[in-house]
C-alpha cells in the first residue's frame, strides 16, 4: 500500500493516498505485534520441545517481561532474556536440575519428598524463596490463618513489585503475614513445595551432601520448616562471612579449628558445620540438650554422618572462660551465638574479642538497657524498628566486619553480625 501511495499521481497524492498510508501503517503495526508475539511463542515452544523438556519462557502482557522458569529470574528485554538462556549460569542451572531430578526419581516413593504429581520443573528449577513462601501458612496470633506474602518484606526489591510499594519492615498486606509459621512442618507442605525444598536442600544448592538424607531420617515432628531454612541460611553466612573473607580488604581466609555454639538450642547450625568440616571441632553449649538436638544428631548418624567432631557440654559461657587456659589453639576459634537470649549475645561477642576469636551473632530478644545506656529511652512502637536499632547499637560498639540479613519471611530476627577476629 505504501508503494501504491508513492506512485499515485502527484496532484492526487495527498487526497487519494492519505488513507492508503494510514491503512499501511496500521497493518505494519499489527503485523509487528503479531511477529513479536509469534516469536515469543515459538521460542517458548522450542525450549519446551527441543532442549529442556519443560517451558522456561513466559510472556507477561502487563509487565512486558520475560521470565526464565528454571533460573527464577526475569528480564525486561527479550534480547537480555536470550543472552541469559545462552549463558553459562543458565546452562549450569539446567545441568544441576537434571542431576537433582534424577536423584528425586531414584529416591522414589520411599522419600518423604516424593509425590507422583510432581513434575520435573518443580524439582529442577533453581530455588526461589518468593515462590516457596507464597501461600504458606503465616505466623500470627489470630486464630484466623493467613498466608505468607512477599509484599513489603525486608530484603525485597520494591521496584520489582507491581504496583510498586515502599513498605519497610513489617508486612502491610492485610491478607498475608510476614513470616513462615514456626509450627509449619515438612508434612504440612503441598507436593510442589516439597519439590522446591528438595532442590534447596540438595547438595548442588546447599553444598551439604548429607542434608537431604538427614532430613529424610529425622522424625517428622522435628522437621520444622522455619528452623530448617533459618539454620541453613546461618550456615551460608558462616561460610561466606567467616571462611571466605573479603580479599578486597587484603585479608586471608580464617582457618578455624574449633567452633563454640553458645546457647545452641536445637543445634542444627553447629551440626551443619560439623558435618561439612570434619576437621573442625564443634562444641555445643547449653544448659540441657533439647530433644530436637538429640534427634537431629541421631538422624545425621542414620544418614551415615556420625558427627564424631561434635561435643555437647552442659553449662554456659563460664565453660569458655575456663578453656582459655587450656591447650586449644585459641586464635583459630569461632564463637557462634544464634538467637542468644538477652545479654548472651553481647557477652559472647565480648568474650570472643577478648581472645581475638572470630564471632558470628544473630541477636534475638535484646534489652535496650544493655546497649543504649540509662540516658537513652527507646520509645519505638515497631518491633522491627526497635530490633534493627538495637542491632545497630551492637554494631557501633563491637565493630563487626560485616552486617547482613536473612529474609524476614524466614525469621523476624534476621540481622547477622560477623567478625573474623583479626585486624
Amino acid at each position: 500500500l505504501l508503494i501504491i501511495a508513492m506512485w499515485t499521481d502527484r496532484r492526487q497524492r495527498w487526497a487519494s493516498s492519505q488513507w492508503l498510508i494510514l491503512v499501511a501503517l496500521w497493518l505494519l503495526t499489527l503485523s509487528t505485534r503479531n511477529v513479536v508475539s509469534l516469536s515469543q511463542r515459538n521460542f517458548g515452544s522450542v525450549v519446551q520441545e527441543d532442549i529442556f523438556g519443560a517451558a522456561t519462557s513466559k510472556y507477561n502482557a502487563n509487565t512486558k517481561g520475560h521470565w526464565c522458569e528454571y533460573c527464577s529470574v526475569g528480564f525486561n528485554k527479550h534480547r537480555d532474556f536470550l543472552e541469559h538462556v545462552a549463558g553459562r549460569r543458565h546452562k549450569k542451572v539446567i545441568a544441576e536440575g537434571d542431576v537433582v531430578w534424577e536423584e528425586y526419581l531414584a529416591r522414589g516413593k520411599d522419600s518423604v519428598f516424593w509425590d507422583a504429581s510432581v513434575m520435573k520443573m518443580d524439582v529442577a528449577k533453581t530455588w526461589s524463596l518468593d515462590a516457596f513462601a507464597k501461600g504458606l501458612r503465616a505466623r500470627g496470633r489470630s486464630s484466623k490463618k493467613k498466608s505468607v506474602s512477599h509484599i513489603g518484606m525486608v530484603g525485597t526489591n520494591d521496584a520489582l513489585l507491581s504496583p510498586p510499594l515502599h513498605f519497610t519492615g513489617n508486612n502491610k498486606n492485610v491478607d498475608g503475614g510476614n513470616q513462615i509459621d514456626p509450627t509449619l512442618r515438612l508434612s504440612d507442605l503441598p507436593p510442589s513445595k516439597l519439590a522446591a525444598l528438595f532442590r534447596y536442600l540438595h547438595g548442588t544448592s546447599s553444598r551439604i551432601t548429607c542434608l537431604l538424607d538427614m532430613v529424610e531420617a529425622l522424625p517428622s515432628k522435628y522437621v520444622r520448616i522455619k528452623e530448617l531454612l533459618e539454620s541453613v541460611e546461618v550456615y551460608f553466612q558462616f561460610r561466606e562471612r567467616i571462611l571466605k573473607r573479603s580479599t578486597k580488604q587484603g585479608k586471608e581466609s580464617k582457618h578455624l579449628s574449633v567452633v563454640y555454639d553458645i546457647g545452641c538450642g536445637h543445634g542444627l547450625v553447629g551440626m551443619l558445620i560439623a558435618a561439612s568440616f570434619p576437621h573442625m571441632k564443634v562444641i555445643a553449649i547449653d544448659r540441657v540438650p533439647r530433644e530436637s538436638f538429640v534427634a537431629q544428631r541421631e538422624a545425621f548418624g542414620a544418614a551415615g554422618t556420625f558427627l564424631t567432631n561434635l561435643e555437647f557440654k552442659n553449662g554456659d559461657l563460664s565453660i569458655l572462660q575456663e578453656k582459655q587456659d587450656e591447650e586449644d589453639d585459641q586464635n583459630n576459634a569461632l564463637v557462634l551465638c544464634v538467637h542468644g537470649c538477652k545479654e548472651l549475645t553481647h557477652e559472647s561477642i565480648e568474650l570472643a574479642q577478648e581472645n581475638n576469636w572470630a564471632w558470628l551473632a544473630l541477636p534475638c530478644c535484646l534489652q535496650a538497657g544493655d546497649h543504649l545506656g540509662e540516658a537513652t529511652a527507646l520509645k519505638v512502637q515497631s518491633d522491627h524498628t526497635r530490633y534493627a536499632m538495637l542491632c545497630g547499637a551492637i554494631a557501633a560498639k563491637y565493630h563487626p566486619e560485616t552486617i547482613t540479613t536473612i529474609d524476614s519471611r524466614i525469621t523476624g530476627r534476621g540481622i547477622v553480625l560477623a567478625s573474623s577476629g583479626r585486624g
